[in-house]
């Protein structure tokens, strides 16, 4: 007797293990969009303070070479398509014959600054 057995196989994913590699897929999805998303976060708020870096130090240069060593003295201006709000105090200083200054910048619109700068420049 010649009995057909049918031995062919199925071949493909249950539906129960397709929706596991789905869900599986969009955890890793999410996680990947959240890392994306603080690395955007830290790259502008790194831009912004290296730009300010560099509008108190443009400053800290302009008080050494100039002349006038005022007490107080603030402004704006304008880097990167941005405007910044820098203020200069000057401070006491432990060495005779030495002004100590703080350069601090604002980003427009900010309350505290991205950036301050402690400078040392002669009273002559």
């Amino acid at each position: 007797m010649n009995k057909a057995h049918n031995t062919k196989k199925e071949n493909g994913f249950t539906l129960l293990e397709v929706l596991i590699a789905l869900a599986i897929l969009a955890i890793l999805m999410v996680s990947a969009i959240k890392i994306t998303s603080d690395n955007i976060k830290n790259l502008w708020y790194l831009e912004n303070k290296t730009l300010a870096a560099i509008v108190a130090s443009n400053h800290a240069v302009l008080l050494r070479i100039g002349k006038n060593r005022p007490e107080i003295l603030d402004g704006w201006d304008e880097m990167a398509g941005r405007r910044w709000y820098w203020q200069i105090k000057r401070d006491l200083s432990n060495i005779t014959g030495i002004w100590r200054y703080r350069i601090d910048v604002y980003l427009e619109g900010d309350k505290e600054p991205l950036m301050g700068l402690f400078s040392n420049i002669s009273k002559n």
